[in-house]
């Protein structure tokens, strides 16, 4: 439209100078004037043209140093490449007219915006997890030793992560229902290819470890409790500086509620089936036994000011097979015994920051068996994925202690403690009827430089004893020193992520009866430097 009329005006201008029709001759004046009025309307065309261009670029980018006050900056602004930069705000079209009717109306949406449309009007969401980073030692590759006693800090090299994806399915205000699917596994970190399926020593694997829906509002004595039903367990309770669990049911498929409220607290109740692969004394030959699994916690019972109690009990039942229970009797197979867990934690919140949570444990049979685990000492029914052992009724008791508290304005404490022992157990390093004691602490001082940076030191350190039924005695221990500076996003050392950490770690080990563990070049100590990232969302 605006070539148009340039050429319009210019046409209308050239008549007056080469003749006129029934008409008398033009002055001079008068065609000046006349040219100084054409020229004028064409300035206002020119203006008007430019201002429309200015709200067309407006609708997409919204950036304000590019809004201009004169018509000398916007004719430069117009006559400049703009440089491809990040938009703050995205320009929507609305469903209503503006008020003549004619013109359509449009408000920004920042990225936000549109992250919260998405997750609250849509009912997507992606959270997840992992850990990764570089390490060398001073005695070839570094290698990790007995995480569960000294700590992870500068003493762990896999690649870690957890995906979950969520899209709520149905939602009328009363009833909600969302389906949820979890990946998790580990990417290998010794090699640049690290392809599944290609799982040399444990390197790279993925499973799928929740596959459920999750509702609301469908249970009349419950209506506000989350009601599960699919591959899911119960909530898992870490301690997160030695990398394994006090609470954890596995679960191959299940149904359950959590939070349901009763009384102070709330309940969470889960049934799961857990089968196990059933291992002759070779552990060559196996055989599949159907297992269920109970679990029950009544949590957040309110006890002073912010402490709270939970309570909690697992009960593992097997429902074998003819065919399994001869095998168990004249094939060698080991005979599967249920095996339970009962306990209790106590949470207290600091008024400056920071909690500490004490718990109590209790377990028999094959659970017991994983109390006497040095390494991850996760309240498993198996060992390695393998349910083996000439498992007795003998118990074993677990006291821990885990949590961080801020010591002034500039200094935070992390602590991991853990006291076990054990009475007439199988133990998979020294067999059946054995006794085992041990002690495993972790403290984590540090420095707040500002909420972005820390520096501290990990000290590690565990003891433990097993006697086997002959009496004789064998001894693991040793100690890890670990210096460390992080750059945060805030000053938690165990609630708060992403983190990036450089460290430098030295790990002995003083005695190895246990596993005959040997760092590189059959050394008994390791000094290794490197950087980790480890992050959730």
């Amino acid at each position: 439209m605006f070539r148009k009329n340039i050429i319009t005006s210019a046409l209308f201008l050239m008549v007056p100078f080469s003749f006129s029709v029934n008409a008398e001759p033009m002055t001079v004046e008068q065609r000046f004037e006349l040219l100084e009025k054409e020229l004028r309307q064409t300035q206002l065309e020119l203006k008007k043209y430019k201002e429309e261009e200015s709200k067309r670029r407006s609708l997409w980018v919204h950036d304000a140093s590019a809004q201009v006050s004169t018509k000398t900056n916007a004719m430069e602004a117009a006559s400049q490449p703009k440089a491809s930069q990040k938009p703050e705000a995205l320009v929507v079209k609305n469903t209503e007219k503006s008020a003549n009717g004619n013109e359509a109306v449009y408000s920004s949406m920042t990225l936000k915006d549109i992250s919260k449309f998405i997750k609250d009007e849509i009912g997507f969401s992606y959270s997840g997890y992992y850990r990764s980073g570089w390490g060398t030692a001073s005695h070839g590759a570094p290698k990790s030793w007995a995480i569960g006693s000294l700590g992870r800090m500068g003493n762990e090299y896999s690649g870690w992560f957890d995906l979950q994806f969520k899209q709520r399915v149905y939602d009328d205000g009363e009833k909600r229902v969302d389906a949820v699917v979890m990946l998790d596994g580990n990417v290998g970190q010794q090699y640049s290819t690290g392809w599944f399926g290609d799982n040399a020593n444990n390197e790279n694997y993925m499973q799928f470890s929740d596959l459920y829906v999750t509702t609301k509002g469908f249970l009349p004595f419950a209506p506000d409790a989350d009601f599960w039903v699919g591959k899911h367990g119960a909530p898992k309770i870490e301690i997160q500086m030695l990398d394994w669990k006090t609470q954890r049911t596995d679960a191959a498929a299940g149904v359950g509620i959590e939070n349901w409220k009763v009384g102070p607290g709330k309940i969470d109740i889960a049934l799961v089936r857990e089968d196990i692969d059933d291992y002759d004394r070779s552990l060559e030959n196996k055989q599949q036994i159907n297992t269920n699994t109970l679990d029950v916690r009544y949590k957040d019972i309110p006890l002073w000011d912010n402490a709270s109690l939970m309570v909690s009990g697992r009960y593992v039942a097997g429902n074998e097979s003819s065919s399994e229970k001869y095998n168990q009797d004249n094939n060698g197979y080991y005979q599967w015994k249920d095996t339970w867990m009962v306990g209790t934690a106590l949470t207290q919140k600091f008024d400056a920051g920071g909690f500490n949570e004490f718990s109590f444990l209790m377990a028999n049979n094959s659970i017991a068996s994983n109390f006497g685990r040095y390494a991850g000492a996760s309240p498993f029914t198996t060992f390695n994925g393998r349910y083996y052992g000439d498992h007795t009724d003998g118990k074993a008791v677990r006291l821990t202690s885990q949590g961080e508290a801020y010591v002034g304005d500039h200094f935070i404490v992390a602590n991991a403690l853990v006291y076990s022992f054990g009475n007439d157990i199988y133990s998979y390093e020294t067999g059946s009827h054995s006794d085992f004691e041990s002690i495993r602490a972790v403290v984590r001082p540090a420095y707040i430089w500002d909420k972005y940076n820390q520096t501290g030191v990990e000290l590690g350190y565990f003891t433990q004893q097993n006697k086997d039924v002959k009496g004789d005695k064998y001894n693991e221990s040793g100690f890890k020193t670990t210096l460390f500076h992080t750059f945060k996003v805030n000053t938690s050392m165990l609630t708060s992520r992403p983190e990036i950490r450089f460290y430098a770690t030295y790990i002995k080990a003083l005695e190895n009866e246990l596993d005959q563990f040997a760092f590189e070049d059959e050394k008994d100590d390791q000094f290794a430097i490197g950087a980790q990232a480890e992050i959730w969302w």
